[in-house]
């Protein structure tokens, strides 16, 4: 009976292009992850990319706010205070210096609300600052401030600030107390209390530790978080006479708040990164009193490794109809993003695959702007960007690589398989910039031949050859989008070499994309780079293997 046709032991497997960071603890169980994609309509597609759009200083940014009743943003940069508008006639963003607002610290977080009547109040860890915006005066309780715009603020280290109900509330670092404002007033004599002010003073009481932040809940009308270091509480604001909040004593979040700068809010939601005091970092939410814990396995072991997890930032914003939380660890170069709709953890990088440089984003008439943990400069953030732009103009792009590292690829023998080939598909023709590399002569003169590549002589049996050095003209032509394929064959603790294929020019739009004779190999993760200036598409592949 004849031998079966090799053909048709060929198996073909799916191969998990389209994913997030689905890693497990150690790097054999799965290495699995995305770095700058999301997941949109069983597709990845790329994380936004950003552009800068004011340089402002040599230092760092530290807080940004967006006043849509005053239609600017207001940006902290090293200890400056500064304005952003929209040109009407240009539509450019153009940064000015507030004169005379200057902090007392020059790094740091900041942290940043407005009230009801044009006054933006900001915090530092040590001062408190209020800029009324309306009047162009700037108020704080620094030493140096003049008597006439100096507040009487009783409390040393004011923290994390917010608004509801017109009143600030600001969290006051080292103690247990959280204090109101007046309604709608942060500058008179009387706009903040004294300590143990029972009309305006508040605690936090389910534990023995300190604040942290307090924090309205997105959505849930007159509800606030109060977060200490160890545990959350939830109160309600019903106008009561002695003191307007009451808290619910049936019910507290166990985990506290690393850092109050990881905390963000929107939708229904706020995200901040938790601990108490059997618990490291791990990634919490909060609707009301439905709490979540959304880290993963891996998520919770990697955050586990950092080395300075308490130097932390994060933010929510929506890409695309995605609510995005990123948040970044700058000491420990990491920067992850959790998409809700989607439930899947990326790793978010700059051009260096460093850790992500936005610090805090804001929504400023109809776009994303963050301030950078980098430079001084002010960055408009979204996916209208592929890559990273550092120069005003179309200066300064950098390409942000785009990876994938799928699951592992086992069968349940656990034998030695071989890869025929890989595949998938993906989006191919878009617009794409070529490269032309010339080929260079190998001498100072060449040979004359016919069509077919033979020499043409002359009657006496000399080659006849060209008089002088010919300028090049001949070009290699490849498109500037290419797709690297590395394997590794030990569990994901190594890789082999990379090998490039690249992407079709603007109008060819076949949409596969493979590599043939991959080896053998018993346990396979493959490690795909998406290099290039333009956007990538790309869907499930298959992995053609036999024995």
């Amino acid at each position: 009976m004849p031998a079966p046709n090799a053909v048709q032991q060929i198996q073909e497997i799916p191969l998990k292009i389209v994913g997030g960071n689905n890693f497990g603890r150690y790097n054999k169980i799965s290495d699995e992850q995305t770095f700058n994609f999301i997941v949109s309509d069983n597709a990845l597609v790329p994380y936004a990319g950003y552009k800068v759009v004011s340089e402002i200083s040599e230092t760092v940014g530290r807080g940004l706010y967006s006043s849509f009743t005053g239609q600017f943003m207001l940006s902290v940069i090293g200890n400056q205070l500064y304005k952003s508008v929209r040109n009407q006639i240009t539509g450019s963003i153009q940064t000015t210096i507030i004169a005379g607002a200057q902090l007392g610290t020059s790094s740091g977080d900041v942290y940043i609300s407005e009230n009801n009547n044009a006054q933006i109040c900001i915090t530092d860890n040590s001062f408190i600052y209020v800029y009324d915006w309306f009047n162009n005066i700037f108020w704080s309780n620094l030493p140096s401030q003049a008597p006439a715009t100096k507040l009487n603020f009783y409390y040393t280290s004011p923290g994390y600030i917010s608004f509801q109900n017109g009143r600030f509330i600001v969290a006051c670092n080292d103690t247990q107390d959280w204090i109101l404002s007046n309604i709608n007033d942060a500058t008179s004599a009387t706009a903040w209390p004294q300590p143990n002010d029972a009309y305006r003073v508040g605690k936090i009481q389910s534990k023995p530790g300190r604040i942290k932040a307090v924090v309205p809940v997105p959505g849930g009308g007159n509800n606030i978080v109060v977060m200490g270091s160890n545990v959350a509480e939830t109160w309600t604001d019903y106008g009561l006479a002695l003191f307007p909040y009451q808290r619910n004593s049936t019910f507290n979040i166990d985990y506290g708040c690393l850092n109050p700068s990881s905390i963000a809010e929107l939708d229904n939601f706020v995200v901040w990164l938790a601990v108490n005091e059997q618990s490291g970092p791990i990634l919490m939410m909060a609707t009301g009193s439905a709490i979540k814990k959304i880290s993963t396995d891996g998520i919770d072991y990697r955050l586990s490794q950092l080395k300075n997890p308490q130097n932390c930032t994060g933010f929510l914003f929506q890409q695309d109809g995605h609510l995005l939380y990123q948040f970044t660890f700058p000491d420990d170069n990491l920067t992850l993003a959790y998409d809700f709709n989607t439930q899947l953890f990326f790793t978010v990088t700059d051009e260096n695959l460093n850790y992500h440089p936005a610090r805090q984003v804001v929504f400023f008439l109809d776009n994303y702007y963050f301030v950078s943990l980098k430079d001084g400069n002010l960055y408009r953030f979204g996916t209208q960007y592929t890559n990273a732009q550092y120069g005003l103009g179309n200066t300064g792009i950098r390409i942000i690589p785009r990876i994938r590292i799928t699951p592992p690829l086992r069968i349940p023998s656990q034998r030695y398989f071989i890869c025929k080939s890989l595949g998938f598909t993906i989006e191919n023709g878009e617009p794409n910039n070529i490269a032309y590399t010339p080929i260079a002569f190998t001498s100072s003169y060449k040979y004359i031949t016919t069509e077919s590549g033979k020499k043409i002589l002359t009657e006496i049996g000399q080659k006849l050859i060209t008089e002088k050095v010919l300028t090049p003209t001949a070009y290699n032509e490849y498109a500037s989008n290419q797709v690297f394929l590395a394997i590794s064959r030990d569990g994901a603790e190594s890789f082999g070499n990379a090998y490039p294929v690249p992407m079709n020019p603007t109008g060819k739009r076949t949409s596969r994309l493979i590599w043939q004779r991959l080896g053998i190999a018993n346990d396979a993760t493959f490690q795909l780079r998406f290099i290039g200036y333009s956007r990538f598409v790309c869907f499930d592949g298959i992995v053609e293997a036999y024995q």
